[in-house]
């Protein structure tokens, strides 16, 4: 499977999240509960949307293509 190098990936989190509106960032420690996770849910949109020049695909051989983990060992539901 092709590999992200780790400088890159680091380097576009950093810059998404350097350009990522400032009033998400400041939700993110609202007292509010529903505020903190709207903003999440904000912030991730904004990733997904940065990260989408990225290409992730899963081994093919074997006959079946595979969609790895993002982030191996963090398989609990989201939400």
């Amino acid at each position: 499977m092709p590999r992200i190098s780790d400088d890159i990936l680091l380097t576009h989190l950093e810059v998404a999240l350097a350009v990522a509106p400032e009033h998400t960032l400041v939700r993110l420690n609202a007292g509010d509960p529903r505020a903190q996770r709207s903003a999440r849910v904000d912030l991730a949109r904004h990733l997904v949307e940065r990260m989408r020049g990225f290409t992730i695909e899963g081994d093919s051989q074997g006959g079946q293509v595979v969609q790895s983990c993002l982030f191996p060992g963090d398989l609990s539901p989201v939400g």
